[in-house]
């Protein structure tokens, strides 16, 4: 399959009522884009790993997954800063897409799919871009796929998905995801329930109950595991670190620093130069373990 092309299919003068199809492309993201289309986008995602951010929520997605970008909302993609997401796409609208995807379990909330164990979703995109640029009489044949391609996800789709967001730990791995992407950022505790889909009481008491810890506690634990990690670059300073990890007061967040290291972070990456085998063993480091990230189902041995 050729890599980082784009194929224009038609405009709005070639009209179909069902499904029609406006372009397709294959491309590497490696940095973050904004999209707002007046159409519908269906992304797959075949290296690589990013996140995609709809009206403050973030999803991370990876290789073997897509995600839909819907008319008329602003969806955020980005690639992950150290492995580039190859995504193929189609763009298509029609008056029945919502009643498909409704269908699929998809929508701007629930925007993520999986492929399943035989790759048939990658086969699909494959050959709907293989089809793209054969003539004669390629039109028909995409829309081939792109009917076979949304047959798959309404085939898939999960029909216990609701069930499952009525248990604490779907609430509590959407929290832990949201803190995965945006622990740079001045997030909130409000915020990391709203975006999992809860009330800060009832997220307080889920942490409480299944971590040990309050989302605060985590939070905190999480952004200093990270800045030890960083400390490791003797490019980066103290200062420089604390913003990377959401402290934009160098002195908070050395004072934090040491109260759940004990030790500054001067210390800290004194002592990760003298000893190579160091490590911060984190009270949260068991939590991620337990509890996977909820978009990262279990396949088969075989997969």
């Amino acid at each position: 399959m050729e890599r980082n092309i784009s194929i224009h299919i038609s405009d709005r003068s070639h009209y179909n009522l069902t499904l029609n199809v406006y372009n397709c492309g294959n491309q590497d993201l490696d940095l973050e884009r904004q999209e707002r289309p007046d159409h519908y986008i269906l992304y797959f995602v075949n290296e690589g790993r990013g996140s995609i951010t709809v009206r403050h929520a973030t999803f991370k997605v990876e290789a073997g997954q897509g995600f839909v970008v819907f008319p008329g909302v602003e969806t955020k993609i980005q690639s992950h800063y150290k492995d580039t997401m190859n995504v193929t796409w189609v763009a298509f609208s029609g008056y029945l897409v919502d009643r498909y995807l409704s269908r699929a379990s998809l929508s701007v909330y629930e925007p993520v799919y999986f492929d399943n164990a035989k790759k048939e979703a990658r086969t699909m995109f494959d050959q709907l871009m293989k089809a793209s640029q054969g003539f004669p009489n390629r039109y028909c044949k995409i829309m081939a796929q792109l009917y076979s391609i949304i047959g798959f996800l309404i085939d898939n789709a999960d029909l216990e998905k609701h069930v499952e967001t009525l248990t604490p730990e779907f609430y509590l791995v959407r929290a832990l995801d949201f803190i995965d992407v945006n622990y740079h950022e001045d997030i909130t505790i409000d915020e990391i329930a709203q975006n999992a889909g809860t009330s800060r009481k009832t997220l307080s008491a889920t942490f409480s109950s299944l971590t040990g810890f309050s989302p605060k506690d985590y939070l905190i634990y999480y952004r200093i595991s990270k800045a030890v990690d960083l400390l490791r670059d003797p490019n980066m300073s103290i200062e420089m670190i604390a913003a990377s990890v959401g402290y934009n007061d160098q002195f908070y967040f050395s004072k934090q620093f040491k109260k759940n290291t004990g030790m500054t972070p001067s210390v800290c990456r004194r002592r990760q130069a003298t000893d190579q085998n160091w490590r911060f063993e984190s009270p949260i480091d068991h939590v991620r373990q337990q509890y996977r990230s909820s978009f990262r189902p279990e396949m088969p041995p075989e997969f």
